[in-house]
């Protein structure tokens, strides 16, 4: 519970903290804007570089803190903000995973469970076998069948899927040049959770983390609630998909 207390206050902390800082405004209508306070505190620039380096990304890089203060500190977190500073190195890491630039139906009929699979290859005619024997099916007997099968109509195995979801996770947060919108869209995705073993969840995930959690991890709150809220993750994840009513049943 300590541990959890802890973390919680952590999260808070960091949130104020950007949102703080984020807020600052030119002085007086002037082109020069404040700096952080950091000499009030009696750090140095560099000690001042390590500590925002160890709040704000995955840990400092060698060379990123003397980098960071030649730099200047509020040039290089008003870059952080923006997110947008070129990840060439990242994007050809993250090349390796097809998914990362599948949509959700793309998913949805490209990475699937043994059954399913065994299911399209009986009712094609590829596999034969017994269709109301399926749950005796031994895959280790068949492999070369089943997997010649996979390969021709360019499916795989849905545990695939959750494998290149949690590596480019890995990877963004070790490369990613944009590492505060890394660690908020990690927050997000945990504070807004779905789980992959309710429902078809896991094979809308990818699509949850990418395309809704992180472009709108720095921006407005409501703009991220109702993307969350809208995604086919977060229906599935809360049954919303089978609330259905009709008009005349609706109070205003």
């Amino acid at each position: 519970m300590k541990k959890y207390l802890q973390i919680k206050l952590s999260i808070i902390l960091l949130l104020g903290a950007i949102t703080l800082l984020s807020s600052f405004t030119y002085i007086n209508g002037s082109n020069e804007k404040p700096k952080f306070p950091y000499k009030k505190a009696k750090l140095t620039e560099r000690q001042a570089a390590a500590h925002l380096l160890s709040r704000f990304t995955y840990g400092a890089k060698p060379g990123q803190v003397d980098e960071m203060a030649k730099m200047g500190l509020e040039k290089w977190f008003s870059k952080q903000l923006e997110a947008n500073l070129a990840d060439d190195s990242l994007n050809k890491q993250l090349a390796v995973y097809p998914s990362l630039a599948m949509d959700n139906k793309t998913i949805v009929n490209t990475y699937l469970r043994n059954d399913q699979i065994l299911k399209r290859a009986i009712k094609e005619g590829v596999i034969d076998f017994n269709k109301d024997s399926i749950g005796k099916y031994n895959y280790t007997e068949h492999k070369v069948e089943f997997e010649g099968y996979m390969k021709s109509r360019g499916l795989k195995q849905s545990y695939e899927l959750s494998n290149d979801l949690i590596n480019q996770k890995i990877i963004r947060a070790a490369y990613t040049n944009n590492q505060l919108q890394e660690i908020l869209a990690s927050f997000w995705f945990n504070h807004f959770n779905i789980s992959n073993d309710i429902g078809d969840c896991d094979h809308f995930t990818m699509c949850y983390e990418k395309d809704v959690v992180r472009p709108n991890s720095l921006g407005k709150f409501g703009d991220l609630l109702l993307a969350t809220a809208k995604s086919p993750a977060m229906l599935m994840y809360l049954d919303n998909y089978k609330s259905v009513a009709s008009e005349n049943n609706l109070t205003p």
